[in-house]
């Protein structure tokens, strides 16, 4: 007998509440325009299943952490308003263990969905930290939903995310609920939050998912990825975008099925209560939304993968700031763009949401290149199991040119600092902020008391404009 259902997802909405300035492509010009909110999400959603059975909204991760409100309040903030939201369930991301493990429990308990993991487990007990599936009761068919979070988050991210739980990226543990519930159900799904490539190699690994919504990498996918039978689909980020699956099922195998992914603008219908409760979360915040201070010449954004305007205005910052040779960033993928024009409080807090504090620390030439060699592996590894983190280093003060598919370690061409070739045993004085960068170096650093946003708002008072001076730094050749 022939089942219909229709998938809806979310995912990395990193604290883009409402509607706000989103970036796209136009040939190869980047354009902003006016996008997204959790309420005009949450009325597309209604709506269908007000006119249909078998209808399930997913959330894929990245939820509570990434603007000043979340950020200030830990999460509890954005409560509210999820026990409005239609979400059916709920996989945490990277950024959602920010706050630490009894917090994301707070968080969790008592919203109207579940919170689902499979791969992390609390040391102290061994048992699993979040319920790893659920199997939905829908008319006519039974659904099974497998949890999957961020698998490196004990590599990559800093270490007080993780205190009290393991990782791992799951494919034993996916792989031991799709055999024990298979003959349970009629469809299996993954919300997942590995990342696009990492998801793909699950579905080759595992047989018998059906579906894996994935998160993570912020992919605006279009075309849905069959990968050896398994449809693999991503939603974008920033409540910008919704991904709805429209699926045939017939004898426990998917007949038909149709994708979408849909931009949400601004001429779509609000729904008024989680409207108004948005509202409620952002009031508190409009004077630093309207206090202005400084102003950039180019559009500040992380969709570029070796470089972008967004981190080059940190790096440049913490550069101009501190008597170093290189300033380092992380290669965040999050945070909505800021226009040309004037730059506020508020936008410098979803620039750099941690505001982590400054460190220096002295690390000798042939260090530094196995530092980029990593980094450079992180992303481009051939192996998706084996890439962490997001874009490649951002930095002020250094260039190189790489070849992104040459073997590990092998990558940089050319390694320049200060204008001068790289020499493997100078010493090198480097900036950055916070436990993410340079992990692994937290014995040498030494830790100052201005903290990045400080730093940022003093270099945006002294320069008066922000303009990309010497942009193109980092080649891939």
């Amino acid at each position: 007998m022939r089942k219909n259902i229709t998938i809806f997802q979310q995912n990395d909405t990193h604290g883009c509440l409402a509607m706000h300035d989103e970036f796209y492509w136009q040939g190869n010009e980047p354009v902003l325009k006016k996008a997204g909110g959790l309420a005009r999400i949450n009325q597309y959603v209604k709506n269908v299943k007000a006119q249909q059975e078998n209808v399930l909204f997913f959330d894929g991760g990245d939820l509570f952490h990434g603007t000043l409100p979340l950020v200030e309040s830990r999460g509890e903030a954005l409560v509210p308003v999820l026990e409005q939201m239609e979400l059916d369930g709920f996989v945490p991301g990277n950024w959602d263990f920010a706050y630490g493990k009894e917090q994301l429990k707070r968080l969790t308990e008592n919203l109207p969905f579940p919170t689902l993991a499979c791969n992390v487990q609390d040391k102290r007990t061994g048992e699993p930290f979040l319920t790893p599936y659920v199997i939905k009761e829908m008319t006519g068919m039974k659904v099974g939903v497998i949890g999957l979070t961020y698998g490196h988050e004990e590599q990559i991210m800093p270490d007080n995310f993780t205190e009290g739980l393991s990782f791992s990226l799951g494919v034993k543990e996916v792989e031991e609920i799709v055999r024990h519930i298979q003959d349970e159900v009629d469809l299996i799904i993954v919300v997942s939050h590995l990342g696009l490539p990492l998801d793909v190699k699950l579905a080759s690994i595992v047989k018998g998912i059906d579906i894996i919504l994935s998160g993570h990498s912020h992919d605006r996918v279009t075309r849905p990825i069959d990968a050896d039978g398994t449809i693999v689909v991503q939603a974008g980020s920033n409540s910008a975008f919704l991904g709805r699956l429209d699926v045939t099922v017939d004898s426990g195998k998917i007949a038909d099925f149709e994708y979408q992914l849909i931009d949400i603008h601004e001429h779509l219908q609000e729904d008024p209560i989680v409207q108004e409760l948005v509202g409620a979360v952002l009031q508190p915040y409009e004077g630093e939304m309207n206090d202005i201070v400084g102003s950039t010449d180019v559009i500040l954004h992380r969709m570029t993968l070796d470089q972008a305007p967004m981190d080059k205005l940190i790096t440049d910052a913490y550069l101009h700031m501190y008597d170093a040779d290189i300033a380092f960033s992380q290669g965040w993928r999050y945070g909505p763009p800021v226009p040309r024009g004037p730059v506020t409080m508020y936008d410098l807090h979803s620039i750099i949401p941690t505001d982590p504090k400054l460190f220096t620390v002295e690390i000798e030439g042939q260090a530094l290149r196995k530092i980029m060699e990593k980094n450079l592996e992180m992303v481009h590894s051939k192996d998706p199991f084996e890439q962490k983190g997001g874009y490649v280093l951002r930095s002020s003060g250094l260039s190189l040119t790489y070849k992104p598919y040459s073997p590990k370690g092998y990558r940089i061409q050319t390694f320049h600092v200060g204008g001068k070739e790289l020499e493997d045993r100078a010493t090198y004085k480097i900036v950055g902020a916070g436990g993410q960068i340079l992990k692994g170096n937290e014995d040498s650093k030494t830790y100052h008391a201005d903290s990045a946003i400080d730093v940022i708002q003093s270099f945006l008072k002294d320069k008066g404009l922000f303009v990309l001076d010497n942009y193109n730094k980092i080649i891939s050749v």
